[in-house]
């Protein structure tokens, strides 16, 4: 689906933060049939049909993570919210060349999200269809936590998710009536000391073609296929250590969607 602009609230732009963005990116074009171009910043972006899905970056960090931008008007106001609410400010709003201004948080628990504001980029181009970010959740297990503190800094409302899937609980954030993301709570599969986190779900159209393509090109496929409800999903691992979640939508829904 083509994107052109995100109302305030919404996830916008998904963006990989990687010690190795070029073998990331050489990844990930396999992986999808990407194309990538370099931005001012240095970001290399991620195109499919020469419209942009996402980005990498390079970071000083020796772990690579996925991170999830949500658009703003205005994020000093943002950044109050987020101390208001007992979150932290890791990066304050900073110019990306002409691109946007972008900040990043810590809500309580010590999940890790971006804000963006558009000056010439709004973000990604195109969304849930595959090949492209579909979904972005949080997840936590603290529940009512998570809920309070994002609703103070988004005004989301939180509400019980209606997925197909009734063996596992799961939430949906409301924006103006819109569902915009969601909320996974982390349950007894989640090995201890797994860190609160923001998650991106990529769609796909094969996952069993998409599982064999990762490994070959040098990801490693850490769970799947599994039965998510909505159709097939698996958990894959990048060369650089980025996870991503995969999932192959039943066409039914699918058929709604589109």
């Amino acid at each position: 689906m083509r994107v052109r602009g995100y109302a305030a609230a919404t996830p916008c732009w998904s963006l990989l933060t990687s010690p190795a963005p070029s073998t990331a990116a050489a990844f990930y074009a396999g992986l999808f049939g990407w194309t990538t171009s370099a931005a001012e910043d240095g970001t290399t972006l991620f195109h499919l049909r020469d419209l942009v899905v996402a980005g990498v970056a390079p970071t000083p960090s020796e772990r690579a993570a996925w991170m999830t931008y949500i658009a703003v008007d205005d994020p000093e106001a943002t950044a109050q919210e987020v101390v208001a609410a007992g979150g932290r400010v890791l990066l304050p709003p900073t110019d990306i060349a002409t691109r946007g201004r972008a900040a990043l948080f810590a809500d309580p628990a010590g999940a890790v999200f971006g804000v963006w504001q558009k000056i010439r980029f709004a973000g990604a181009q195109i969304h849930d269809e595959p090949g492209s970010v579909c979904w972005s959740e949080v997840v936590t297990r603290d529940v009512p936590a998570s809920a309070a503190f994002y609703g103070k800094v988004f005004g989301w409302l939180d509400q019980e998710g209606t997925s197909p899937d009734t063996i596992h609980e799961y939430h949906e954030w409301i924006s103006n009536n819109r569902v915009v993301g969601g909320l996974s709570i982390m349950d007894e599969n989640y090995p201890p000391g797994t860190p609160h986190h923001w998650r991106t779900i990529f769609s796909i159209d094969d996952c069993a073609g998409f599982m064999t393509r990762a490994t070959d090109l040098g990801g490693r496929v850490l769970a799947g296929p599994v039965d998510a409800g909505i159709g097939q999903a698996c958990s894959v691992l990048d060369p650089t250590g980025g996870m991503i979640l995969a999932i192959e939508v039943i066409p039914e829904l699918r058929a709604l969607m589109g």
